[in-house]
This record gives structure tokens, sequence and C-alpha cells, in this order.
């Protein structure tokens, strides 16, 4: 009897057990997607950042700007902006654009990038190309986001997709682009000083590109691993006027670059899928530059004894070959940021890179603003840190 009267109240309940289980289960779904990216944008977000410039470039160097037709996904607002999506305000804060596409080289300079070169004194944004899930070792901060897409256009073209996209780039006046191809930053013990400020504080009113390294072959110009610019340089990339490239292209001439490709595209606003095409818009971005006038500067060491460098390096291969720095490897302490990828130094990157977590050096202590404490208790990803870490 008891076990009937037991079966009959199990059936009368079973729908009520039916509809919360159901229930927790929708309840369950909907909290783990609101948490399942923490960089999701918000609902509030603006479709479109102002369109208003702010520049002193000469008309006649950058063209009609296009309206942007936006191609990447949404991330949510720089804490920078907050209150100001829809008005003409500019940040002061320099935008550092960081290119990831996973290797286990690369991930391992996003490692270091994320311990050492961080600060609270920049904006990051981070694009991830391809299959990753890299952004789970972001900290979360207001002054960090990031962007995923597929793995195409290469660097340059991929920054150029994020910087016009609802003309993101006309909230700032300062850049930095830069890829996982490189690691840093190194300094010595005694050296002081912001790694990012280092390269932005040598764009000037005449010098409008900046970088670690200049390839003399086939023409010279600023290897792209890393570059530093301002708006004016910025507009000039993705905006060069039709009569700035007509003189450019006469300077060229039909001179055989072989087995980088004649320039196509003026600037970095294309979408490059050839790898040999990609290298031409690296390329050809300095003598752009240069025929608007302008000035560039590596940090190298080698570049700055002599006037006539650029005119004199015809004969020097690329220096980012074994020896091929003056009969030695580029050293760390010469551009603060290694290229990781050509075989150069080996043991000295490894010693540095091992000294610099030992020493727990931080980007938060070296670009901090004064009177400001570091904002080293910033929250990391959402998975497991020593899990990826691992990997």
């Amino acid at each position: 009897m008891f076990s009937i009267l037991f079966t009959n109240k199990a059936k009368s309940r079973l729908p009520w057990a039916i509809a919360l289980g159901v229930w927790i289960m929708i309840w369950s779904l909907w909290l783990s997607g609101l948490q399942m990216n923490p960089f999701a944008a918000p609902l509030h977000l603006s479709e479109n950042l102002p369109s208003n410039q702010l520049s002193e470039v000469s008309a006649e160097l950058v063209g009609p700007i296009p309206i942007s037709e936006p191609t990447v996904p949404k991330y949510a607002s720089f804490d920078s902006f907050a209150g100001h999506e829809n008005d003409s305000f500019v940040t002061d804060r320099p935008l550092i654009l960081y290119s990831f596409f996973e290797t286990p080289l690369a991930l391992k300079n996003l490692k270091f990038f994320i311990s050492h070169a961080l600060h609270d004194n920049a904006d990051f944004l981070f694009v991830l190309q391809g299959d990753t899930d890299a952004e789970m070792l972001l900290p979360v901060a207001g002054n960090i986001r990031f962007v995923k897409r597929e793995n195409d256009c290469y660097d340059l073209g991929a920054f150029a997709e994020v910087l016009t996209t609802n003309d993101l780039y006309k909230k700032y006046t300062k850049y930095i682009t830069m890829n996982s191809s490189i690691r840093g930053p190194f300094f010595p013990y005694w050296a002081t000083g912001c790694w990012s400020e280092r390269y932005l504080s040598r764009v000037t009113e005449d010098t409008k590109l900046v970088g670690l390294t200049m390839n003399c072959r086939p023409r010279v110009h600023i290897q792209s691993m890393m570059w530093a610019t301002d708006r004016v340089g910025m507009e000039i990339l993705l905006f060069p006027s039709a009569s700035l490239v007509e003189k450019y292209k006469e300077i060229l001439g039909d001179r055989d670059t072989a087995p980088v490709p004649k320039m196509k595209v003026a600037g970095i606003n294309s979408c490059p899928h050839d790898y040999w095409d990609a290298v031409a818009v690296e390329v050809y971005a300095t003598g752009l530059l240069q025929t608007a006038g302008f000035k560039v500067n590596p940090i190298m060491m080698a570049y700055h004894t002599s006037e006539k460098y650029e005119e004199q390096c015809g004969s020097v291969p690329d220096l980012l070959g074994p020896g091929d720095y003056y009969g030695m490897d580029l050293h760390p302490y010469d551009t603060i940021f290694h290229k990781t990828n050509r075989g150069l130094n080996e043991l000295v990157l490894e010693r540095l890179t091992s000294w610099a977590d030992q020493s727990g050096y931080s980007s938060y202590d070296a670009c901090k603003a004064p009177d400001t404490k570091p904002n080293k208790g910033v929250k990391k990803g959402w998975a497991s840190r020593r899990q990826i870490w691992a990997r």
C-alpha cells in the first residue's frame, strides 16, 4: 500500500520536477552566456564612433576618407572613452595594437608581453587571428580589449581593417602596431623609462615612422614587426591622396624589386592574400611617408652612425639574419624588442627572458604616470592560467 501511495505521489510531482529542471537549465545557460566572454560588447555599445578628424596633415597628402564598413567583431569600449562614445572626444593615450597568430613561439612571446609589457597608460587592442583561445590569457582591465578575426590580410591589412572600422583611429593621436614575432621589452637593470614611450617619443613633427630596424633591400624600409606613428602618419598610411601616390610611383619608376612585387596599393589599407604582396605593403610604406616629406627612424644603433646611412646601406643584407648585423647578431638591448623567429642570439634571448621573469620586471611600474599606483591587481582571464601556460 505504501509503495502504491509513493508511486502516485511521485507521478503527481513529476511534471513540476521536469518544469523546475528545465527552468534551472535555461537559467544556467543564460548565466554562462554572460560569463563566457568578459570582453563582450555591452548592448548599449555605439554602432558608430564619431567621424570627426583631428589632424594637421595636409589635404594634399591625404585623400578622401571613405566610410568604413565594419567587418570585425565588436568589443566593449575602452574605459578611456567612458561617456564619450558619441562625441568628438579624442584621448591622449596611445593605442597599441598587437597582432597574434598562434604558434608555439608566438605564444611564448605573447605570454612574455602580458607579463612584462602591459601597463596602465595606453590602450591595448589584441588582434587575434585564426583559431586560438589566447584571449583567455589576457587580464580583465578597462584598457585591454581584443578582437578575433580570420587569419587573412596579414598583420598590416588586419591593423588597417581594425583601425578604420567605425573610425577607431580617430579616437587617438598616437599608435603602436606590433606582432607576436618579437619578444620584449628588454632593458638593462640600470635603464629607466617606459618601452612604449621610448618609441613614441621619437615620433615628431618631422619623423612619422619609428621602428626597430631598417632593411635596405630591395629599398630602404622600416621593418613592420613594430611601428610607432601619430595621426598624421597613420592617415597617410591609411588614406594617401591620389597626387601623393602618383608622385611616389614616379619616384619608384620601373625598377625590378623581385621577389618583392611592384607596388599594387600604396599604404597599408588593403588585404593582401599572398605572402610577397604582404611584404610589398611593408616595403613601400616607408617610402610613401618619405615622399610626403617626412623622416623615418629605426632605433637600432647602426642607423645612427651616419647621416647618410640610407644612401650607403644598399649592400647590407637583411639585418635580421644570424651574423648579418655587421658581423654579429642584433642584441635585444639595441632595440628593446627582439625578433625571435630568425635564430638570433638564442642563448642571450633565453637568458634575458629568464632574468626578466625572475626579477619581476613590470611595465606597470616603468610606465606609470607620476603620483599614480600601478594596477598590478588586474584580474586574469577566466580560464585557468596554469593550464594554458603549460600548453
